[in-house]
């Protein structure tokens, strides 16, 4: 077993702030889509309901982290990074993480609840879904990517409920195509940095290295795809849209997600990315810049002049 560092063996806060992989909430953040989109950003009521999804789905998502590590803990232990997590390194007890998995799984159902009945029976369904990837599909090649995007658009589409709006279709096939793109990265790095050689089976997964080929490509081609499916999106729902007071500056979208792209997966084939792309894209200056650049050219649209 490889043993807990001794700042969390001291502080076990820290190593409880660990499991629940807080920098990992930032993803539930797509809950606040359908907010901006649908034209409600200076609407307080809506704020306050999309605030509660995104707690709902941040506890959801903490406990399906805590399970997930309870369950690979052998393959974690054998993995160059995973091996320091919480429960595979011992800082944290297998008794304590089944507690605290159930208690996050119960608070995100009562906060979901104070919201609706509907959005509870979402955010159950969001939670059988993680959980099935963590219990079976994760070992299943290709269809584990295509859930993992899945649940990122799922959190899109809990928005779009809570809110009550009505956003253009074509949103939520560029999210698959973009988190498509995303989690292949993540499973490319995985066999990169993978010390099993020839056709054994990367432990915890349903790869062998020589599947890294493939992922590229099925990556790289979901990434031009989520460009092209943007670009209609503008075209066919954005600027007909009365939110846009600018749609010029839409058009710094369609560059700015072909370069972050084009850099994970850059990085990626370079065998430098971190597991996690969005871990990746928090600690990186270039993707940083993108992403205020985005925000930037959205703000502009939404509340600039005609004038560009």
């Amino acid at each position: 077993m490889v043993e807990a560092s001794s700042s969390e063996l001291q502080n076990p806060a820290l190593a409880l702030v660990r499991a629940l992989r807080v920098h990992q909430w930032v993803k539930n953040a797509l809950v606040f889509v359908p907010l901006v989109l649908g034209g409600l950003l200076l609407e307080f009521p809506a704020w306050k309901y999309a605030c509660l999804g995104f707690v709902a789905l941040c506890l959801a998502a903490s406990a399906s982290y805590v399970f997930n590590d309870l369950w690979d803990l052998e393959s974690d232990r054998e993995h160059w990074s995973k091996r320091n997590r919480p429960f595979a390194s011992g800082a944290l007890s297998v008794g304590t993480g089944y507690v605290l998995g159930a208690v996050l799984l119960a608070a995100a159902f009562v906060v979901s609840a104070v919201i609706g009945w509907e959005e509870t029976i979402m955010v159950g369904i969001y939670v059988l879904g993680s959980l099935s990837y963590t219990f079976f599909c994760k070992r299943i090649p290709i269809f584990d990517i295509f859930l993992i995007a899945s649940l990122f658009t799922f959190r899109i589409a809990l928005g779009i409920m809570i809110l009550d709006v009505r956003l253009s279709p074509w949103l939520l096939v560029f999210s698959m195509f973009i988190f498509l793109s995303l989690s292949a990265a993540k499973r490319h790095t995985e066999l990169l940095r993978s010390p099993v050689a020839g056709d054994a089976p990367i432990p915890g997964r349903g790869y062998v290295r020589s599947d890294a080929g493939l992922l590229l490509a099925l990556g790289v081609a979901a990434m031009l795809g989520a460009v092209l499916i943007n670009i209609v999106y503008l075209l066919e729902d954005a600027f007909p849209s009365a939110v846009y007071s600018n749609t010029n500056w839409l058009w710094v979208i369609p560059p700015s997600i072909f370069l972050f792209l084009s850099r994970v997966w850059l990085i990626s084939h370079r065998g430098q990315l971190l597991d996690d792309p969005v871990a990746f894209a928090l600690k990186d200056p270039v993707s940083l810049v993108l992403g205020g650049l985005l925000g930037f050219a959205f703000l502009a649209a939404v509340f600039g002049s005609r004038m560009l």
